[in-house]
């Protein structure tokens, strides 16, 4: 009887290592993968990261992605809707204007009485009061900053308001806002400068 039980206690422990042995050689072959050295930086980085980071882009965002314009693009686009907003100006032209400043729009000038306004009263001051015969824009400066973009320059400009002289040098910052893939001015401050004696 002993002897059975030993012969049946030594099979057991045969099963039971033949049946642990594929799971072992297979726990074996995970790590000897995993200390394989990577093939490339591209694979090394793939490894070091989470698997939920492999998402791969739709193609419909990818294409949105490449479509956004680069900086110098943006750059360009903003000195380019500096000058249609003075050639706006100048021809009095309140369409023109309308698709530049924004309805939240705010102006500050210490010429004006009150030294601003909102949008309305922009819109009354440049298109009845102010008469614009000549401007020259130097010193453009852009600072982009996401969604929003600061422009600074100098503002040379022949013009009248009424009877009165409003020809100088002055310096201009305006604030826009990128809404939607479309810039809009919301805000315009303009200081005279002294005359050069």
């Amino acid at each position: 009887m002993s002897t059975t039980r030993t012969h049946f206690f030594t099979f057991f422990i045969v099963i039971l290592t033949l049946a642990a042995a594929p799971s072992i050689t297979a726990q074996e072959s995970k790590n000897q993968e995993a200390k394989k050295p990577p093939a490339s930086t591209v694979d090394a980085w793939r490894q070091a990261l989470p698997p939920e980071a492999e998402i791969v882009q739709p193609p419909e965002e990818a294409a949105t992605v490449a479509a956004r314009p680069s900086r110098v693009e943006m750059e360009k686009s903003l000195l380019t809707l500096e000058r249609k907003w003075m050639d706006a100006l100048k021809l009095r032209d309140a369409s023109a204007l309308s698709q530049i400043i924004s309805n939240d729009f705010t102006f500050v000038s210490p010429r004006l009485s009150g030294a601003g306004g909102d949008r309305d009263k922009y819109f009354a001051h440049v298109l009845r009061d102010l008469k614009l015969t000549s401007y020259e824009l130097d010193e453009l400066t852009v600072r982009l900053y996401g969604r929003a973009a600061v422009v600074s320059s100098r503002l040379k400009q022949v013009a009248v308001v009424g009877s009165e002289d409003w020809g100088g040098t002055y310096l201009v910052t305006d604030v826009w806002i990128n809404r939607d893939g479309t810039w809009w001015a919301v805000s315009r401050h303009a200081s005279l400068l002294p005359e050069k004696k």
